[in-house]
Formats: C-alpha cells, sequence, structure tokens
C-alpha cells in the first residue's frame, strides 16, 4: 500500500474517548475539505439517532412521532450552533460513537443530520456536496460528533439571484 492511501483509522477513530473528539474533528474535515480555512464542530450527546423509513397509510408518506422528535431535538442542538443557515457547498462529516453493536445503517444516520439541519445549518441538504460518516464503538459516552465545512465543488450550490418579481430582465 502507498503511503497516500495509507489507512488513517488508527489516528481518526476510535480510541481515546471523547477527550479527541476535537482533533478527530480536524482530521475530518481535511479529508472532507481540503484546504477549508475553518470548520463547525458540533455534539451531540447521547445514542445517535437514525432516520426511520417513511411510513405509508392511506396513500400518504409520513414520519413517526419517536423520528420527528429525534429529528427535532438535533435540529434545536444544530440551532445552538448555527446563527442561520449556510448558502452554498457545504462538507459533512460524523463519527457515531454508538453504545452497542447493534446494526444500524451509517447512511441513515446521516440522512438523520441532514434533514435536521435544513433551513437551520444549511438552506437544504442538496447543498451538501461532500459527505462521510463513520459508525463507532463507546459503551460508556455515546454521542455524534459532527463537522460542517465550507467546500469547494464543480458542483456548485451557491443560490442564483432572485430573478425579481417579473422573472429575469432581457434586454433588446
Amino acid at each position: 500500500m502507498s503511503a497516500d492511501l495509507a489507512p488513517v483509522g488508527s489516528s481518526l477513530l476510535p480510541a481515546g474517548g471523547r477527550t479527541l473528539d476535537r482533533e478527530r474533528a480536524r482530521l475530518l474535515a481535511s479529508v472532507l475539505a481540503p484546504g477549508a480555512t475553518s470548520a463547525s464542530l458540533i455534539w451531540l450527546p447521547g445514542e445517535p439517532s437514525t432516520k426511520a423509513r417513511p411510513r405509508f397509510s392511506e396513500g400518504r408518506t409520513y414520519k413517526t412521532a419517536e423520528d420527528e422528535q429525534a429529528e427535532a431535538r438535533t435540529a434545536w442542538q444544530l440551532r445552538r450552533a448555527f446563527r442561520k443557515p449556510w448558502v452554498g457547498n457545504i462538507a459533512l462529516g460524523a463519527v457515531f460513537f454508538r453504545s452497542d453493536r447493534r446494526r444500524v445503517d451509517v447512511d441513515n444516520m446521516l440522512k438523520h443530520i441532514c434533514d435536521a439541519g435544513n433551513k437551520i445549518a444549511w438552506e437544504d441538504d442538496a447543498q451538501i456536496t461532500a459527505l462521510l460518516g463513520f459508525a463507532e464503538l463507546d459503551a460508556q459516552h455515546p454521542r455524534t460528533v459532527v463537522v460542517v465545512c465550507r467546500h469547494v465543488s464543480s458542483l456548485d450550490r451557491t443560490p442564483a439571484p432572485a430573478a425579481g418579481r417579473y422573472g429575469p430582465r432581457t434586454v433588446r
């Protein structure tokens, strides 16, 4: 294995408990958005939440009450870290420290964070152009470490300027 493809797991995850979370976040940000000058780090204490499958009844789709409550709790915690939603491209990384070995999909835990951050940390989760998640075990201190930073991508997610009341102006 070449040096540039060497595994980073031992330096990024999981040993060391919560005292190394800030260093993990810094390394995660450097992987997600190389050259980013700043990143927001958010700790979500407790068992990491996961996005439940949508439920169907009488021809409509709905969330369970438990899923809505978990999303509201995460949104409240994100609201404490973001004064207003970021615009443009975003990189999102998370390390989910679970208290047990139960099988939970990392993509469902990431989707929970993505949906909870809509209109709070970012306008819409379509702005997330880099996404990375890890599931780890920490039976004593379950938590989620979230990193959000600006992301440079050829797929620009900066919103277009408003066209005005009657649409874009044409010059003749």
